[in-house]
């Protein structure tokens, strides 16, 4: 019944084709409009999209120190006392684009490796001494082995023993070889 259960939730969870981006979940698509076209109004466009999402991903010690950055580059005196918050967000926005950016692609990597953690806890967790057993009496996957070459090229290593599934799989999880999600070890 287990095996079942967890089969289960394999094919129900919600299947993402490679190179579609998750923030396209229909299910949102009312919200990220109504968003948008708030955002619209105060004239940001999609290009401010990641410089905004790093700056909503600051804690505010960050955010301080992004907006006493940003003063010294303006200066302290300004002229506008009618500026609006809508028209200030974009001016940070395009005074800092570059370290902006750079915290909003970390943010959007968290987010995907919170997803994948999410995604492969329950199937890693879930894998029995049966399952285990199973997987070292059949031969490594193609997919694995593609997997398994590629981040050896990718890193420069030599190409493991890997004379079963099982191998091949612990392999895998062992290296972390979802380069992309890879938690960095000290």
């Amino acid at each position: 019944m287990a095996t079942l259960a967890r089969t289960e939730q394999r094919l129900t969870a919600p299947q993402i084709t490679p190179g579609e981006a998750v923030f396209r979940d229909p299910k949102d698509a009312y919200h990220q409009i109504t968003l948008g076209a708030v955002l619209v109004q105060y004239e940001l466009s999609a290009q401010h999209a990641r410089a905004l999402d790093g700056l909503l991903s600051l804690s505010f010690d960050q955010m301080r120190a992004v907006v006493a950055e940003a003063t010294k580059i303006v200066g302290q005196d300004s002229d506008d006392g009618d500026e609006t918050l809508g028209s200030g967000l974009l001016e940070l926005l395009e005074l800092m684009p570059n370290r902006l950016e750079q915290f909003g692609r970390h943010a959007e990597w968290l987010r995907g490796f919170d997803r994948y953690i999410e995604r492969t806890r329950p199937y890693l967790d879930g894998l029995t001494d049966e399952d285990l057993d199973r997987l070292a009496m059949r031969p490594p996957s193609k997919k694995q082995m593609h997997l398994i070459r590629m981040t050896c090229a990718y890193h420069r290593i030599a190409f493991p023993a890997v004379p079963n599934r099982r191998a091949a799989f612990e392999w895998l999880r062992d290296i972390g070889a979802n380069a992309k999600y890879r938690e960095v070890r000290p």
